[in-house]
């Protein structure tokens, strides 16, 4: 009876784990920020292909408070305000001159269950924000959002396994366009990075370190079109490097993680 009752448990034991999601053998889930006319876009970009559940997501948006601007209510279309519903939470919060608004979304089904599946590598929009008023706006992890209180940093789970990432693209600006690539990133040294210039314009590129030293930097006059530079940071210190491209009068910064 005893090695009967043990069979069944090992059997019962082993059904069990062949129906635990795949999660714990599933990649991060980097997000990134992105201007699309008078919206914003949030994407995400998984690092393994996924179709299981995307149970939860929190990132904040932080932009100047004396800029007047303002973020309109969040809009998702099928298939993402299905696998993930997103909303606001709480009202924007003040620190000083700055706005933060949280947002958090929770999911319960699979994305296979909606005609969904991630590719590894590929970038997803999960929500577009409309925008009032002209400011930058930028996904963050600082200070305000690591208080326990504001419990704010950026986090994915799924299916409900940590697999938070990095803010691949933290910093769209009032009057970016265009956008920029940066692959791989996460990187382990090597990386290439492009962005296009729709009209001749002076350019300058700097890729900095954690200490906002320069590591790179190139000046191009009247530059026009796509602007492509392959890197290599095998000889600094692994840790967040920063790409910031001036075109014109418009400034944006891109994070790159060197692991």
């Amino acid at each position: 009876m005893k090695q009967l009752f043990t069979r069944i448990a090992l059997a019962g034991i082993l059904a069990l784990a062949g129906s635990v999601p795949t999660a714990l053998a599933q990649g991060r889930v980097d997000i990134g920020l992105y201007r699309n006319g008078g919206n914003l876009e949030v994407r995400v970009r998984p690092e393994a292909d996924f179709n299981g559940i995307f149970s939860s997501l929190v990132f904040t948006i932080r932009w100047d408070r004396t800029s007047g601007a303002s973020l309109g209510d969040m809009l998702q279309e099928d298939p993402a305000r299905q696998y993930i519903p997103i909303m606001r939470s709480g009202n924007v919060r003040e620190a000083g001159s700055t706005n933060y608004q949280v947002y958090a979304g929770f999911g319960m089904s699979p994305l296979s269950s909606h005609a969904a599946q991630w590719r590894a590598g590929e970038e997803y929009v999960i929500a577009s924000i409309p925008v009032s008023g002209k400011a930058d706006f930028e996904l963050v992890n600082d200070a305000f959002t690591q208080e326990p209180t504001n419990n704010a940093n950026y986090y994915v789970a799924l299916g409900g396994v940590d697999k938070t990432g990095v803010i691949f693209k933290s910093l769209t600006s009032a009057d970016e366009d265009n956008g920029v690539l940066i692959q791989p990133n996460p990187t382990n040294g090597q990386f290439v990075f492009t962005f296009n210039v729709a009209s001749p314009s002076d350019i300058t590129v700097d890729v900095l370190n954690s200490l906002g030293q320069s590591i790179y930097n190139e000046r191009r006059t009247g530059f026009e079109g796509t602007f492509r530079k392959e890197m290599d940071l095998s000889g600094q210190s692994t840790g967040a490097y920063y790409l910031r491209i001036k075109r014109g009068e418009q400034v944006t910064s891109h994070k790159i993680v060197y692991k």
